[in-house]
């Protein structure tokens, strides 16, 4: 804190004109007994905030070394563990009821099975049989063998809609609070550091501002980094003349014919101006 000497001023804290010492960071006088006692509120601020800044430090490097513990890689890890039981549990169910329509459609069969051998063994038996009941019974036999084979009714269907959520990682880029200056902000007279009544904007490849001026009549060219417009149209009397505008509100930068358009709101026209130097 660096302090200097000032005879005629009086202490901020008890208001007695005795020798002071300005604080140069506030501003105020200090008499030397509250001079050490300020000194020591800004050596308590430094202490606090240089072990803020070694707790910040010792949690950049804990991250660091382990990147797998952030909160958002646990909230992508309970994902990971919700969808495997989802998927788990939706398997169990399939294989369940695969088994059980295999096993009745197996049953069936062997029901069938079953009805044609005692027919057989009836034939058999009697000794009452004929080509006819024998094709039958072949037909009949062949019918089931296929059934068993190839269990038609059967079949797994694969849905093309999800039935887990899906998460995408996603970076939001905020904006900052606070602008930069880029043109005017001098108040509202027609000088070339000031704007009156900035309506429409273009910008360049140049990163240099076209600003229709609504206030001063004029379309101004604000190249990047400049403190100072330059006038390119319009700026003198507000009438209806085409080198004069009233009440501008938009330009755009026609860069293929080397020129610019205008909106003259109070002259109720659009009207382009070449550039001085362009050959058009």
């Amino acid at each position: 804190m660096a302090v200097t000497g000032n005879s005629g001023a009086k202490c901020s804290i008890c208001n007695k004109a005795n020798a002071t010492c300005l604080c140069s960071g506030c501003s105020k006088d200090f008499c030397f007994q509250h001079l050490i006692e300020h000194r020591q509120i800004l050596d308590k601020q430094l202490e606090e905030a240089i072990n803020d800044h070694n707790q910040f430090q010792q949690t950049i490097i804990q991250q660091k070394q382990n990147p797998l513990n952030s909160s958002l890689i646990k909230q992508i890890n309970q994902w990971e563990t919700t969808s495997i039981h989802q998927i788990q549990q939706r398997i169990k169910e399939c294989r369940e009821k695969l088994m059980n329509l295999t096993q009745k459609s197996m049953n069936d069969v062997e029901k069938k099975f079953i009805e044609l051998s005692k027919k057989l063994k009836e034939i058999r038996e009697e000794n009452e049989f004929n080509e006819v009941n024998l094709k039958g019974f072949q037909l009949k036999l062949t019918e089931i063998t296929q059934e068993f084979l190839k269990s038609s009714n059967i079949s797994i269907r694969e849905d093309s809609k999800e039935f887990i959520n899906k998460i995408s990682v996603i970076s939001s880029n905020k904006w900052k609070q606070q602008g930069i200056l880029v043109a005017g902000g001098n108040g509202k007279e027609d000088h070339l550091n000031q704007l009156y009544g900035p309506e429409g904007i273009f910008i360049d490849h140049h990163n240099n501002i076209f600003i229709a001026e609504w206030g001063n009549h004029r379309i101004v060219e604000w190249k990047c980094r400049f403190n100072n417009g330059q006038i390119i149209a319009g700026g003198n009397v507000r009438i209806n003349r085409n080198d004069q505008l009233s009440y501008p509100t938009d330009v755009l930068i026609d860069k293929q014919n080397d020129s610019f358009i205008i909106s003259d709101s109070s002259n109720r026209r659009v009207i382009r101006c070449f550039r001085q130097n362009s050959k058009k």
